[in-house]
Formats: structure tokens, sequence, C-alpha cells
């Protein structure tokens, strides 16, 4: 549809006319322009992308998403509409519906330029007005969405033009309409410009023959001057600051609901966690309770499973309160330069009992370390973590090595266990929450949140986990720390 007015804004009360289609302030009315037939509009069977693809196989072809196009797209009328001279845009529209939604936008741009609409696909809804002038897309599938904007004028050419990859891909679960997948040719180049006038050019003499003289006629004006070098690189400037805008809006607006969602989960943990505790410290102290009047010993161990269970639900609810503080960033963290040594020590002593129960012997290699940057109590939680996980998943009378060791700008603490040791792939899922490779299927106590809980506090901390672990030899878990000198 070509569409041409000579002011910008008054002349929304005037016709706007063209291929098939006539616009008024209000409404819209029949075109004089003869309705093409049935089977004319069928007549062309490929489409505007692929007739681009044919014409220069040289194009370059990316994947983006239907909003980026959809934004990309606003971002092209901008330079139209920025533009100091007369431009033609030609944009294509899969049915009217569309261009009902996007009319008074095209009215404005209409106000200077020339506007031409390709309609092709679905047919129009009844009673919009709007006539096909023949284009038709790939497979006439309503879900393939055709995409073409072509911007031309004095010094400025831009092309982005795309086909709906998705529309014929088999997937599990629906795709929103905003994330599908677009084979897209997008370009400042007028060659690439001249080719994209030319398939259109093409199509019309085959499927709206009365108009694509003066449809041609129109492109051919606007691409007599093509854009210089220094044309080109300001209309790719000006593109990309505007998607870098959108993007850094996009993100904006994704802090803000993260940020929300964020805090309301906080509130839902902390609730959760008074309405489990109040029950939990009731069972776990009638449970002791009943512990100390028993005699039976197959009460005493049903009694020592509900303490057990207990327990375990209570350790649950404190590490997943921990996920949630750290995730919010409302850990409070007092950091400060700290021996090594001591905390290893005291987190050796705890899990002391444990490791006896099971025959295995613990070394503490740690000797005269160097001081770390550290919340105490925090790093005392990590040892502890990996230390009962070392004594867990231990053989029966293995052993557990604590050593450290310096680079130069960091600590390095390593437990290191003589367990059965991971395949590369089980490393892989360790620190996803509740997986617990088996563990429970063997009788290994645990929630599956220590590692979790570990590296996010090892995070924060501002130091990293890596894992070292090999089948039949054992595990060795080390964690970096910043260094830091100890005050005199």
């Amino acid at each position: 549809m070509l569409v041409s007015a000579t002011e910008r804004c008054k002349n929304r009360a005037q016709h706007v006319t063209g291929w098939g289609l006539k616009v008024r302030a209000g409404g819209v009315e029949e075109s004089a322009v003869t309705r093409i037939p049935e089977q004319g509009r069928l007549a062309v069977s490929h489409s505007l992308f692929d007739r681009m693809r044919q014409a220069d196989p040289e194009l370059r072809v990316m994947s983006v998403t239907k909003s980026t196009l959809v934004a990309s797209s606003h971002l092209v009328e901008s330079l139209v509409y920025e533009h100091d001279e007369r431009c033609v845009l030609v944009s294509g529209f899969q049915h009217g519906r569309h261009w009902a939604v996007e009319r008074d936008r095209y009215l404005d741009l209409a106000s200077e330029n020339d506007i031409i609409a390709v309609f092709a696909g679905q047919e129009p809804l009844s009673g919009t007005g709007v006539d096909h002038v023949g284009l038709r897309l790939r497979t006439g599938d309503p879900l393939a969405q055709e995409w073409f904007v072509l911007a031309l004028g004095p010094g400025l050419a831009v092309t982005l033009c795309g086909l709906d990859g998705d529309a014929h891909v088999r997937r599990l679960a629906p795709v929103r309409e905003a994330d599908r997948l677009f084979d897209v040719v997008w370009s400042v180049d007028p060659q690439v410009a001249q080719v994209a006038a030319r398939v259109v050019v093409e199509a019309l003499r085959e499927s709206a023959p009365e108009q694509a003289a003066a449809v041609e006629a129109s492109l051919a004006a606007a691409a007599a001057r093509p854009p210089t070098i220094t044309e080109a690189a300001r209309a790719t400037e000006a593109l990309l600051s505007g998607m870098v805008q959108r993007l850094e809006a996009t993100r904006l607006r994704e802090q803000q609901v993260l940020a929300a969602a964020s805090a309301h989960k906080s509130t839902f943990l902390s609730r959760m966690s008074h309405e489990l505790r109040t029950p939990l410290n009731a069972i776990l102290g009638f449970g002791q309770l009943l512990a100390l009047d028993l005699e039976d010993p197959e009460d005493r161990e049903s009694v020592d499973q509900i303490l057990t269970a207990g327990r375990h639900l209570v350790a649950m609810v404190d590490e997943i309160l921990d996920i949630g503080r750290i995730e919010a960033g409302e850990l409070h963290l007092d950091l400060q330069p700290m021996p090594v040594h001591a905390v290893v020590q005291g987190a050796l002593a705890m899990v002391a009992p444990l490791a006896a129960e099971r025959g295995i012997a613990l070394f503490d290699q740690v000797g005269d370390a160097p001081a770390v940057v550290a919340d105490e109590a925090r790093l005392r939680q990590v040892l502890l973590n990996l230390l009962s996980n070392a004594v867990k998943y231990n053989h029966e009378g293995g052993q557990i090595h604590v050593t450290v060791s310096r680079t130069p700008d960091a600590v390095r603490l390593c437990v290191r266990d003589t367990g059965p040791g991971m395949t590369g792939a089980q490393v892989e899922r360790l620190f996803t929450p509740f997986e617990r490779l088996g563990a429970a299927q063997r009788g290994i106590s645990g929630t599956g949140l220590g590692l979790v809980v570990t590296r996010q506090l090892v995070d924060v901390m501002g130091g990293q986990v890596d894992i070292d672990s090999r089948v039949g030899i054992g595990t060795a878990v080390i964690v970096a720390l910043p260094a830091a000198d100890m005050p005199a």
C-alpha cells in the first residue's frame, strides 16, 4: 500500500490512500482499488525472505527472538521519522489485524514519508477494509510469520527481513510469542537494500502488476542517492544506541521484578521458618523427655528416630533460610582477618565424635597457616559442612586430611577424604539443591543443601569452591579465600 501525505498531524483527518486500503481518522473505509482475486493471491509461493536469499546467497542470516525483531523494527522506523528528507518505508503485515494495531504509528510516519504496506498470509478480518496485494508466505501456515522492513531515502538504506524459524518445529512445551525465533537478515548496506527493493517489485509484478510500476518508481527515487560510509556508520550507531537503551531498560525492569520476587520469597521463608520451628521444637523437646524415662530398647530406638527426623528438619529449615538470605543479599557478614588454624581445629574437634564412630582418622596438616579474610562463624559453618560430608561419605576406617596452601592472592583450604570418589557427571550435579547422588538409598543422612550453602557462603566472602574427585581414590574440596596479613 503506497501511503503519502503532505503534513504531519493535520492530515490525519484526510484520506490516506494506497494499495487496496483507504484510511480515514476514526475509521477505515473501502478503497476504490479493485480487490485482487483469490487466484492471484495464491500465485506467489515463496516469501520475500526466501527470494532475498535466492537473489543473494551470501547474505548473512542470524537468529533472533520476535521481541528483538519488534524492537529493531521500531528503531528502523525511528530512523525514518527523524530523517531530514523524504523516505520510503516498506513494511510487511501478515494480515489486517496487525495493521490495525500499528495503524496510528504508520499514519504519523506517512505525514512526511511514503509507506508501502505488504499484506500476506491469512485473510484479513472482515470489515477492516484491507485488500491483499497477493504476496504469500512460504507455506501459508498461519503460524509461519514473515517479517519485512525496508527503509530507503537519500543517505539511508536499512533492511530487516526474516522468516519464523520456529513455525514447524515440534516442541515439548509451547513457546511464548515473544520468544519465537526468526531467521533474519539485518543490514545497512545499500546493495542489500537494492536486492530487497527488487524482490518487492518482482513479487508485485506477479501478483499486483497494476501497482508494480508506481512502487518501483517510488523505491528508485528514494534510492537515487545511496548513503555514504559516514551516513551508514551514523545509522548503525543510532540502531546500536537504541538497542543498548532498550536492553538497559529491560534489565532494569527485570531487576525490579527479581527484587520484588526475592522480597516475597524472603518473607515467605521467614514466616514458614517460624511456623515450622514451633512444632519442631515441641517434638524435639517431648522426644527428649520421653527418652529419659524409656528403658525398653525398641521404644528408645523409636524415640531416637523421632529425634533424628526432627533434627534433620531443623537443619533443612536453617539451610533453606541461609540460601534465602544469601540470594536476597540480606546475609550480614563480619569480614575480618583471622588465623585459619584456630577455626580448623575447632571444626575438627566438633566432628571428631562422628568420625570416631566410623573409625575414621582425622589429620590436621594446617600447621602455621596464613590468615584469611572471612566471617569466622560462616567459615566454621563451611568447614563443618565439608568435614561432616567427608565423614558421612567416607569408607569405614578411612582418612580425612585437612591442608592449607598459599597462592599470590588467596589461601586454599583443602578437605580430602578417602571415600569412593565421584565421576565427572556426578560432580556436575553436586551443587544442585536436594541432589544427593543416591546417598539416601544407602542410608546416609543429609538434606542435599549443605554444599549449596557452602558454595554460596564462600562466594559472598569473596572466594570460590573447587572439587577434585576420582573414583576409587576419594574427593578433595578446595576452598579458596582472600589472603590477609594479621595485625601485629
